[in-house]
């Protein structure tokens, strides 16, 4: 409601990262959007553009492939958006956004944040060679890898993010066929092989860690690329209340650990490289004492 006051600056606390969700300027998304209720992929853009939103304000561009994503963010000629946004082919998001922060460098617009943003299916198969262009090109692109583990927006079909063993469509678990066959392609540690790129591998679940991971890669003078666990209702076979817990499973259980790797940390893997966040790091598994 429109009428109602915005949130007192008393009420917030600028040493909590969570908090900045009560400044509506970093509002940087409307109502309207088709997602699935619950939806993993949106929580984990609205997150990413709020954080990026306490550096770079409204000056940011979004350039978003194909996918679930453009689907519940707009309906032609509108979208959800207070930013500019625009919907290549699938695979052309990263190449796209080059273009993109070519022309705002040219305009003196070089302080603009320019998203990439895709699903898995985008990103880690048929976009592969053009976002692995983009990460060697040491632009200042900002890339959002939004996983679900499947190709989400045409019925949950298996993709090279997809899990060993994972019952996607295409690779059915049953008494014949034991599920995916191959591994998963781990997207953080071949984009950390690309020099001086800023990676993260984050979870919803984890929102300081995840927020920190936007704010830091948005001030990196360089291509950075954030890959999000995102929860899929439908194809994950879960319930709409679900996303976070199942965004912490993912991590507690170490399929999708949270790495951090800044190259302005040093010269060396071991120095630009964090699990910090992960639950009982100096362990090889987490025990919940909950439990």
């Amino acid at each position: 409601n429109e009428t109602l006051p915005k949130t007192d600056k008393g009420y917030v606390n600028p040493k909590l990262l969570t908090d900045i969700f009560l400044d509506e300027n970093n509002w940087l998304y409307v109502g309207g959007a088709g997602a699935c209720m619950g939806c993993g992929e949106i929580t984990a853009y609205k997150m990413v553009l709020t954080a990026a939103a306490t550096i770079a304000g409204d000056n940011q561009v979004i350039v978003a492939s194909t996918g679930c994503d453009t689907v519940y963010a707009s309906t032609y000629p509108f979208n959800i958006f207070r930013v500019p946004w625009t919907n290549p082919l699938f695979e052309n998001s990263t190449t796209t956004a080059m273009g993109v922060r070519l022309r705002l460098d040219q305009q003196g617009n070089k302080d603009a944040v320019v998203w990439a943003v895709g699903g898995d299916g985008a990103m880690n198969d048929i976009g592969f060679q053009p976002l692995s262009r983009l990460l060697a090109s040491d632009m200042n692109i900002k890339v959002l890898v939004l996983d679900t583990q499947t190709y989400s927006n045409t019925g949950g079909q298996t993709s090279t993010a997809s899990f060993l063993g994972q019952n996607a469509k295409l690779s059915y678990h049953g008494k014949k066929i034991p599920g995916k066959t191959e591994r998963r392609k781990e997207l953080a540690n071949i984009a950390m092989m690309h020099p001086d790129v800023y990676v993260a591998q984050v979870s919803p679940a984890y929102h300081n860690h995840f927020l920190r991971s936007v704010i830091d890669a948005v001030t990196y003078p360089g291509p950075a690329i954030i890959i999000a666990y995102s929860p899929c209702m439908p194809e994950h076979g879960i319930g709409d209340n679900e996303a976070t817990a199942r965004a912490k499973a993912a991590v507690v259980s170490r399929a999708f650990p949270l790495i951090v790797h800044d190259p302005r940390k040093g010269a060396t893997l071991k120095e630009r490289i964090s699990l910090a966040g992960n639950p009982s790091i100096d362990q090889d598994w987490h025990t919940d004492p909950k439990t």
